[in-house]
């Protein structure tokens, strides 16, 4: 039950305005079973070591987190949300992005990285 409560309490912290004060970030919200999701999250990983100290990465499972899934009103995965260094969300995009579709989409938001 501890767990569950830290982990709901990590996600609100990552999904929060605040939490990316410092940096734009991308988040993916994903399921386990989903072959697009998979690749998506190399390209999240990509993005942590081309961009460490520009953007900021998340990564959540929906099946850990359906209150999650329930508030974005996720219908399809991977679904990417996009905020600026304030937090304030820019962008979503569904479905597989490379690294330079994600880095353009930051681009289009005006969100300089």
């Amino acid at each position: 039950m501890k767990a569950k409560i830290l982990s709901a309490l990590l996600l609100a912290v990552i999904l929060s305005s605040s939490a990316y004060a410092a940096l734009p970030s991308v988040t993916m919200l994903s399921t386990k079973t989903c072959p697009a999701c998979e690749q998506m999250a190399s390209v999240l990983k990509d993005i942590s070591a081309k961009y460490s100290g520009k953007i900021s990465t998340a990564h959540i499972y929906l099946e850990d987190n359906p209150d999650i899934a329930r508030k974005y009103n996720v219908r399809y995965v991977p679904m990417l949300i996009f905020r600026d260094a304030s937090g304030k969300e820019k962008a979503r995009e569904v479905g597989y992005k490379s690294l330079n579709e994600v880095i353009k989409i930051f681009r289009k938001a005006g969100i300089a990285i």
